[in-house]
């Protein structure tokens, strides 16, 4: 035989002897220790959920974006019972007391002042319907009290815990941790965002919190917690409901989707595409090794019309205002009681919104921990008035009244009509001016210019009843009340109401003659929005081309390609001959040079036409206040509401802070720190 060959027979056979020694060992001598080691050891594949994306501001300033934060997760182990799991859950809660963390579960009961009560979120529109449907979902009687309710749910999970505060934090636990299909492969998040203290705990006793573990995320990150919260959003775990919509969509019952605002309504271009991962674990659930089965994609970044200095400068003059207005009220006529407002800035040119605020706002990081707060609270802080208050316009509609008449024919710029204090046309309703009414005293002669500059109604009762109620209705639907803008956010936007005979009639009720005068002046049963009354004052400002609003300027990919842009839309046009035009806002300038609006703007750089609106409800007064500037180039159109505030002068130093800030340029460093204290 070759030597060669000789030596490559021996190299082969080293080679199959250590493989079988090696056999030996594993199988004969450490055989038993495997087998132990893989009995401890168990793989699961987890969803390895997409880092959704930023929200921004039109100069790229970031609103919203993500943060990695610790979680707190609970994890199904072998041999744990009910009681040991119950045991398990006091443990962390009263460790999240102890660190002043919140835990919040979607559990619509609370224990609060000594007392167990239901709460559903975010449906206090119909509460006992909602409460009748879950009831019936559980086979609990419809007329189960929350104490009943929380001992049906008690008994399921086998807490036995004496102490009420204990038994229902458990229970309402146990209950989101079957809502979430809590398993072996499953974990439940107990808290999120937890502080780095509760971690050192968790860590340094684990035999004491058996079943816990620390898991590091992306959470979203509000830069700026207190600004454009009603406009922005939340988000938060899908519900059950959510979940029967979207899970063709690839949504499972632990996804987190956008609750409420732009976070709500781009949803699916923030919401990115899920990974999967599969992790190797012990049997007590401790992690081993990680290994990536599909990357995660990031969502889409949505890039909004808003200024974000603009529209911190909006919600300060807004808190400030109804704070001074208070402060300085002799009794709830003059608005000691106000307490709420919103604001609504437009590029007149485009329909873009340029800040959207409401007031009260809160804290979005805070809202599961402050919603009995937020909910009981009489000023209604969950509300985004903006799109959703409705309100009287008051005198801001005789604009359209003018606008309507002229075109109509029914007057011309240089028509005269005497006030003479009452309107006595009807023999059984006759109204007053207000000035005749509060100094008794009258406008005279006057003609439309003059009549929005003094805010005359007799002028407007004459020229509403000529004009006829039918002929009213066509213009506001032409300036867009009555219907919804078409924005964004459209599950938040109320449509408001056109005072009408056909509506009075479906609300069982009788049309007068008289109510076209009140109708007139914007009274009656007439309702808008300040979003309606920003386009509105817009389009009157442009010439009669009504935009629609809209906030999302454009979307782009995580590497900042655009892939979607909005363009403005033309959803109507009034256009009024060059003198009714001059006429009406030549009226509005005049409000601000001569009328009720010379104090608040004087001293102004820019200039601004203005109208004010008073609409009084009961023993308050609602103060609305519309313009654009400057004059004679609109660019800006700004409404203004508060609630209780005494007449529309009151509103005007909001309009005024905010026309400034708008040609100011960079806004000064942000001192308002509680505009979301709520005022009581």
């Amino acid at each position: 035989m070759n030597g060669r060959y000789r030596v490559l027979y021996v190299i082969l056979a080293v080679i199959v002897a250590s493989f079988a020694l090696r056999l030996v060992s594993i199988q004969l001598i450490s055989g038993q220790e495997y087998r132990e080691q893989s009995q401890k050891r168990t793989t699961k594949t987890t969803v390895k959920e997409a880092p959704r994306g930023d929200i921004i501001d039109r100069y790229g300033r970031v609103l919203v974006t993500n943060k990695m934060s610790n979680s707190l997760i609970i994890k199904k182990v072998k041999g744990q019972d009910d009681k040991a799991l119950n045991s398990l859950i006091k443990s962390l809660y009263k460790l999240s007391e102890s660190c002043n963390h919140y835990v919040s579960t979607t559990f619509p009961i609370i224990y609060e002042n000594g007392t167990v009560k239901f709460l559903f979120e975010e449906n206090e529109a119909e509460p006992k319907k909602r409460e009748y449907a879950w009831k019936k979902k559980y086979g609990i009687d419809e007329n189960a009290t929350a104490n009943e309710a929380l001992q049906f749910f008690s008994e399921k999970y086998s807490v036995s815990e004496p102490n009420m505060e204990y038994r229902l934090k458990i229970t309402s636990t146990r209950y989101e941790m079957t809502l979430r299909d809590f398993s072996y492969t499953i974990d439940f998040t107990f808290a999120s965002n937890i502080p780095m203290d509760m971690i050192t705990v968790i860590k340094e006793q684990q035999n004491l919190f058996y079943g816990a573990d620390i898991l590091t995320s992306a959470t979203r990150d509000y830069k700026y917690p207190y600004t454009a919260t009603h406009l922005l959003g939340r988000v938060g775990k899908i519900n059950a409901e959510e979940l029967e919509l979207m899970r063709e969509d690839g949504y499972n019952i632990n996804s987190v989707v956008g609750k409420q605002g732009i976070e709500k309504y781009a949803e699916s271009y923030l919401r990115g595409i899920d990974g999967l991962s599969g992790i190797e674990q012990t049997k007590g659930g401790k992690n081993i090794s990680e290994n990536v089965l599909e990357e995660a994609i990031p969502g889409n970044n949505v890039t909004l019309t808003i200024d974000l200095d603009l529209q911190r400068a909006a919600e300060s003059a807004l808190y400030e205002t109804i704070v001074d207005v208070r402060a300085n009220a002799e009794d709830a006529a003059s608005g000691r009681y106000a307490d709420s407002g919103a604001v609504v800035a437009l590029d007149v040119n485009t329909g873009e919104v340029l800040a959207m605020a409401s007031y009260p706002t809160y804290d979005t990081t805070l809202f599961n921990q402050r919603y009995s707060e937020l909910l009981n609270n009489g000023a209604k802080p969950l509300i985004n008035r903006a799109l959703s208050g409705e309100y009287s316009p008051g005198s801001t509609f005789k604009m359209l009244i003018a606008a309507a008449a002229m075109e109509e024919g029914v007057i011309t710029p240089s028509d005269i009509i005497t006030d003479k204090g009452i309107y006595t046309y009807y023999r059984d309703y006759q109204p007053r001016c207000w000035a005749y009414r509060q100094h008794g005293t009258v406008h005279g002669a006057i003609n439309v210019t003059g009549a929005l500059r003094d805010s005359c109604n007799y002028f407007f009762y004459d020229v509403g009843r000529r004009l006829t109620i039918e002929k009213i209705d066509e213009y506001a639907e032409k300036y867009g009340f009555g219907q919804i803008t078409g924005i964004e956010i459209p599950s938040e936007e109320h449509k408001g109401v056109v005072a009408s005979p056909e509506n009075r009639k479906k609300n069982n009720g009788t049309w007068y003659p008289g109510d076209t005068l009140q109708a007139s002046i914007g009274q009656s049963d007439t309702l808008v929005t300040p979003i309606q009354l920003a386009s509105y004052v817009a389009t009157i400002a442009n010439g009669g081309t009504r935009y629609k609003p809209y906030i999302i300027k454009s979307i782009e990919d995580d590497a900042g390609k655009v892939l979607e842009e909005t363009k403005s839309e033309v959803v109507g046009e009034i256009k009024l001959s060059d003198e009714a035009y001059a006429a009406i806002t030549r009226g509005m300038r005049l409000v601000v040079t001569e009328g009720t609006g010379e104090a608040a703007f004087k001293g102004c750089p820019v200039a601004v036409a203005a109208k004010s609106g008073s609409a009084q409800m009961g023993r308050y007064t609602n103060g609305i206040y519309v313009a654009y500037a400057p004059y004679e180039n609109p660019q800006i159109a700004v409404a203004v509401v508060m609630e209780k505030s005494g007449g529309g002068s009151d509103a005007a130093p909001v309009v005024r802070k905010v026309i400034e800030k708008y040609f100011a340029g960079e806004v000064e460093e942000d001192t308002i720190n509680d505009r979301n204290t709520l005022i009581q």
